[in-house]
């Protein structure tokens, strides 16, 4: 009975062992499997990191390969930029000698007025103005396809007006309004449609430019006659410091007619020079002139 009992208790104590080595090899197995997955994620993060890797890697070479590309092309375009400059300054050059060559040819130009006469002389006119027996004659200016200038003296105490063109028409006038200190006064031809010039700002006009004078002196219609400006501010019998002084011959008639620069406009308004001596002519000026003009038109 007691070999039966140890019998027992041995199978039981070799049931235990191996229970508790199953258990423990279970275990084992257990942890080498939970290793072995560790093990597998990380290689696969080592492999996605080396794949990451040469991605930057590659994405790297790429952005610096486009950085070298594009240095160049601005190398380039800089390159491009100097040749198309120096072009420019190459252009510049001879534009600045095709104008010198201009002004050189308007210079020469300049020496011959006879190629503004024909057109200055359609806007100038004679004036003749009358009362009773009494008359006086002098020149006039179209400032507008109405209007035109001519001196006050020529028109003082007169109480009928005509006037002929270069052509030889005539046509009845209106004495408008008048600046009797000034010497300046404006007739109408009512619906009238001539030819007239602008004024030239006296901040373009020059001392020793050449000008000329058109107008009827002594009777004769539409004389020229050429000279320079030879000072831009002088004091008249007035008192005022309103005139032009020129060498430009200025005789009885060329009273109101205009004086007139290569531009076709109006430097000034002949009117009166120095008795006895040749070259003294004075002329009222373009600002002054239209300043008169202006006021003037404004109350009719």
């Amino acid at each position: 009975m007691q070999k039966k009992t140890r019998n027992i208790l041995s199978v039981i104590v070799v049931l235990i062992v191996l229970s508790i080595l199953g258990s423990q090899t279970y275990f084992i197995y257990e942890l080498k499997g939970g290793i072995n997955s560790v093990e597998n994620e990380l290689n696969n993060l080592n492999s996605r990191v080396e794949v990451q890797k040469k991605e930057t890697d590659t994405n790297i070479r790429d952005l610096r390969e486009k950085s070298l590309s594009a240095f160049e092309s601005l190398g380039d375009d800089l390159d491009d930029l100097r040749i198309q400059s120096s072009e420019s300054r190459s252009a510049i050059q001879q534009l600045s000698e095709g104008l010198e060559e201009l002004e050189n040819v308007q210079i020469e130009a300049s020496q011959d007025f006879s190629l503004i006469v024909e057109d200055v002389i359609e806007s100038v006119v004679s004036v003749r103005a009358s009362k009773g027996a009494s008359f006086s004659l002098g020149s006039g200016v179209f400032v507008s396809p109405e209007y035109l200038i001519t001196n006050y003296h020529v028109v003082e105490d007169m109480e009928n007006f005509s006037i002929s063109t270069y052509n030889g028409e005539k046509f009845t006038a209106g004495l408008i309004g008048y600046e009797e200190v000034i010497d300046v006064a404006i007739l109408k031809v009512e619906n009238g449609d001539f030819n007239y010039l602008d004024f030239e700002n006296i901040d373009n006009v020059n001392v020793g430019e050449k000008v000329i004078a058109i107008g009827s002196p002594l009777g004769l219609s539409f004389s020229v006659t050429q000279g320079i400006i030879s000072s831009k501010n002088r004091v008249g019998p007035n008192s005022l410091n309103i005139y032009l002084q020129t060498d430009t011959p200025i005789n009885p008639g060329n009273s109101g007619g205009p004086l007139v620069n290569l531009d076709e406009k109006i430097v000034a308004i002949n009117t009166w020079k120095i008795g006895g001596v040749e070259g003294l002519g004075f002329s009222i000026r373009s600002e002054v002139v239209k300043d008169v003009y202006e006021q003037i038109i404004e109350q009719v």
